[in-house]
């Protein structure tokens, strides 16, 4: 309990578990700055008898818990996409795997990822929003920057039937012995287990690896003791580099994770750095960083983001009663598609879900031989107009398919030949596009399809960063 008193107090800087106090103070907190938008209960705190009864696979050593309530993300690359949809229907222009190659007396270069095109942009304001890249990015805009210390997190996506059931719908919080807060809740039917906190100096080499596995599974144990979990559970695992700014600390524990603006001018044309952020607080930074840009214009910002609805949240029915009310409407306009399949589009993409609809109305639309829950009109759809390049792009940043750990040799070929359709490839581009992904999946995920020859280097690389996701309904914090 003092250990994290004096941890919470700033006067101990080792790493040590939090204790009850420390978890009640901050709940607490959390509680009265939320009471003004409040609409679930108040945090509760619990007894190591009554912990026990509701997690009967929980270790003796537990002495209490807390609950609460959040909301999370369940697909924020869905999320971002929608993001950049908005901002070229509002004007601006979106340019998929292209990156900054020089900056010279305002003439911004950039080219595409094979490097065979460049265009150069007159501009006299760039904002660097790279994440753990932003010190790259800077180099490449001839203004070097040590702003980041990038801290890897790794997770792994278990196929455990009895963990899922224990869990219950919940997302669970507890320190493992070194003070780490590790996380662990359902995902798609199965439940996604981090994380790691360690530090890195290159994002683009980062790798979820077997001895972090091992951690995450042992760390595990200090808590549900009785629960067994074997590497034959683990259907996918991943890996993201937090976007943390430059600090003296003793621990990574103790990098801020708030957010900040950092500016520099070359000649007449300023950069503003991102360091920090997250999806929690990506509203506020945004609006913080256009008033900051705006301001130097001369001109104020005159849209507020707070309750603005993004992508499928637009008009998009909160109770049960409207839920059904709305898929009823759905089904009305749009018979040729079972009520089964409104569903899982309407989950996926919200209200959203209604352009799909429009586009594959009047077709003969068929579900994949593979995988009978995504269907070859859904799939080109998404071909047509989310910006996609390779089949990597479909399976890892575009749907769920791999995270969930659908992907099959079989949903594999099916997909990657509806993208190489849709592009017109050549054997030979088709091969290469093949190859990359798997290695891919291998590599970075841990996916192993068939035994294709190794490429040299993936021209793409998956880079993820760690996304903050909180799942709606209780969260239970727990102190050893």
């Amino acid at each position: 309990m003092f250990d994290g008193l004096f941890k919470f107090l700033g006067l101990k800087d080792k790493p040590s578990q939090r204790g009850s106090v420390v978890i009640k103070i901050g709940l607490s907190l959390y509680d009265w700055f939320t009471k003004r938008d409040q609409l679930m209960p108040n945090h509760q705190m619990h007894s190591g008898r009554s912990t026990q009864k509701r997690w009967p696979m929980m270790g003796s050593d537990v002495k209490s818990s807390a609950t609460y309530f959040d909301a999370w993300i369940s697909s924020p690359e869905r999320l971002a996409l929608e993001l950049i949809q908005e901002g070229v229907e509002a004007g601006g222009v979106a340019l998929n795997y292209t990156m900054v190659s020089g900056l010279e007396r305002g003439q911004l270069t950039i080219s595409n990822h094979d490097a065979v095109e460049a265009i150069q942009v007159k501009t006299h304001h760039v904002v660097n929003a790279t994440g753990a890249w932003v010190d790259t990015t800077n180099g490449l805009l001839t203004a070097p920057s040590q702003y980041m210390q990038g801290t890897k997190g790794s997770h792994i996506i278990v196929d455990n039937a009895e963990l899922l059931a224990e869990l219950d719908g919940n997302m669970l919080f507890y320190e493992n012995s070194e003070g780490r807060v590790c996380i662990l809740f359902p995902y798609f039917g199965k439940v996604l287990i981090g994380s790691t906190d360690i530090p890195v100096s290159d994002p683009e080499s980062v790798r979820c690896t077997d001895e972090e596995i091992d951690y995450i599974i042992e760390s595990l144990r200090g808590v549900l003791p009785k629960l067994v979990i074997s590497r034959e559970q683990i259907v996918y695992q991943f890996c993201g580099v937090r976007p943390l700014p430059s600090v003296n600390t003793s621990t990574t524990g103790q990098i801020p994770r708030s957010h900040s603006l950092k500016q520099d001018k070359i000649g007449d044309t300023h950069i503003y750095s991102l360091i920090g952020g997250k999806w929690t607080t990506f509203r506020a930074f945004g609006e913080e960083v256009a008033d900051e840009l705006l301001a130097s214009l001369g001109k104020t910002r005159v849209c507020d983001t707070k309750q603005r609805a993004i992508g499928g949240g637009k008009s998009y029915p909160v109770t049960d009663s409207s839920k059904a009310t709305y898929l009823a409407s759905l089904s009305e306009r749009h018979p040729q598609f079972s009520q089964r399949q409104m569903e899982t589009w309407f989950q996926r993409y919200g209200t959203a879900c209604e352009s799909l609809l429009g586009a594959l109305q009047g077709t003969q639309d068929k579900a994949l031989l593979s995988l009978d829950d995504y269907t070859q009109g859904e799939l080109k759809f998404i071909l047509e107009r989310e910006y996609v390049s390779t089949t990597l792009d479909v399976l890892l940043r575009r749907t769920s398919i791999a995270i969930e750990g659908k992907l099959t040799e079989e949903s594999f070929e099916e997909i990657s030949n509806l993208v190489a359709d849709h592009f017109a490839w050549s054997q030979s581009e088709r091969e290469k596009d093949r190859a990359q992904s798997k290695q891919v999946l291998l590599d970075f995920h841990g996916v192993e399809l068939d035994a294709l020859p190794k490429v040299s280097k993936p021209t793409l690389q998956p880079t993820v960063t760690e996304n903050e996701q909180l799942l709606d309904g209780e969260e239970y914090v727990f102190n050893q």
